[in-house]
């Protein structure tokens, strides 16, 4: 009984960490520009979803105000992982759970599309949408969350292939 119970457990935690990691890549730099000025500009996702101030020689110049968007992007896929993690098999908690990673997943690889709902003040308008670039963390919080999104809709197949 007890290793039927483990074996309905794994792909819930498989699932979780998948999101936790997905989560984690908030705190990598989420979009470039490149160089301006001779200086290389990017972002973390952190910064860009919950905002961000420059400190300027005379004033704080808000650059990222808190953009929805992008926090729901690394967001869903860590709600889909703790209620993969804390529910049982059933047709609609794997529908909810798959729906968080793939939403998640979406508006991550879009981060893009979305910067301009939390443009800030003077350096936001000059810097803006230009030429701005995926980097590391999105690509990496949407690949994990595609991956948790299949082990969230095959979690019944997986532990039975499990034991």
């Amino acid at each position: 009984m007890a290793k039927k119970k483990l074996r309905y457990f794994i792909p819930g935690a498989i699932a979780c960490v998948l999101g936790i990691a997905a989560f984690c890549m908030m705190f990598l730099q989420a979009i470039s520009y490149g160089e301006i000025g001779g200086e290389s500009i990017g972002y973390t996702g952190a910064q860009l979803a919950f905002g961000y101030k420059q400190d300027l020689v005379v004033t704080d110049v808000t650059v990222w105000s808190f953009n929805i968007m992008i926090f729901l992007g690394f967001l869903l896929p860590l709600a889909g992982g703790i209620l993969s993690l804390i529910t049982g098999n059933g047709l609609l908690t794997k529908i909810i759970t798959t729906a968080c990673f793939v939403v998640g997943a979406v508006f991550l690889f879009s981060l893009t599309a979305y910067l301009g709902i939390g443009e800030g003040d003077s350096l936001g308008s000059i810097i803006g949408n230009n030429g701005a670039k995926l980097a590391i963390g999105p690509i990496l919080g949407g690949v994990f969350a595609v991956l948790g999104a299949v082990v969230c809709f095959f979690k019944g197949t997986i532990a039975k292939k499990i034991g």
